[in-house]
């Protein structure tokens, strides 16, 4: 009975019968992430789920028992922190792509971060390495009569998209990768380069075959295409 029961199953889910692969994702590369696994899916079969915040957020999940497959963050040090933590090999942690910062909303290009008129959205720089970049750019002597601006902190970039969308704020510092409409491009000498990483939590053949995947050619142009530089 017990395996008429599989087999009814099986048949009616076939992308759970091929494997399912769970993944912590920074919210910057979410959608990124999702196009690039799409070909996946329809090759495989293979059913991906997704969990999206900044990266601090998803490593303490993380840490603090949260199971998950891959892990991608928006930084290097948390996955080779979390890896650590975990006894990993250090192999299991690589780099997938570099990010960059613009400026959304700005009529007066970057100059505009020196006015404090102009209220910003960055992402939370205590969890979200985008926001720590952000905070970088501020920090700027060119910058400093701008220091009494409204600043506001989203949990993770998407918010902080979300509040300049909405028009909660002027303007938001954001992942290039994010696409925002007339945004202009931060150089990339005015903060840390902000190099991406992810850890394997958890091997299994799906996971291994994903892997795969993104280590091809397609998966690389993918990326770049998405506005992330690639990785060294």
């Amino acid at each position: 009975m017990r395996m008429f029961i599989l087999l009814l199953l099986l048949a009616a889910n076939p992308l759970w019968a091929n494997g399912s692969i769970s993944i912590a994702v920074a919210a910057n590369f979410k959608p990124t992430l999702e196009k690039v696994t799409e070909p996946f899916l329809a090759n495989t079969g293979i059913f991906v789920t997704y969990s999206a915040a900044s990266t601090g957020v998803l490593a303490t999940q993380i840490l603090h028992g949260a199971q998950y497959d891959l892990f991608f963050a928006a930084d290097e040090d948390t996955p080779q922190k979390v890896a650590a933590a975990k006894a990993l090999p250090a192999s299991d942690a690589f780099c997938y792509a570099r990010g960059s910062l613009v400026l959304a909303g700005s009529e007066d290009g970057l100059s505009a971060l020196a006015q404090p008129g102009q209220s910003l959205a960055i992402a939370n720089p205590a969890t979200a390495p985008y926001g720590r970049a952000a905070m970088e750019v501020l920090a700027r002597p060119e910058f400093s009569a701008g220091q009494g601006r409204k600043l506001v902190k989203g949990n993770s970039v998407a918010q902080a998209l979300q509040f300049w969308q909405s028009g909660a704020v002027d303007m938001a510092l954001l992942p290039r990768a994010l696409q925002a409409a007339g945004a202009v491009e931060v150089p990339l000498d005015w903060y840390q380069p902000v190099a991406q990483y992810a850890v394997v939590l958890n091997h299994s053949a799906a996971v291994d075959e994903y892997l795969q995947w993104l280590r091809s050619d397609t998966v690389r142009s993918l990326i770049t295409d998405a506005g992330y530089e690639p990785c060294p």
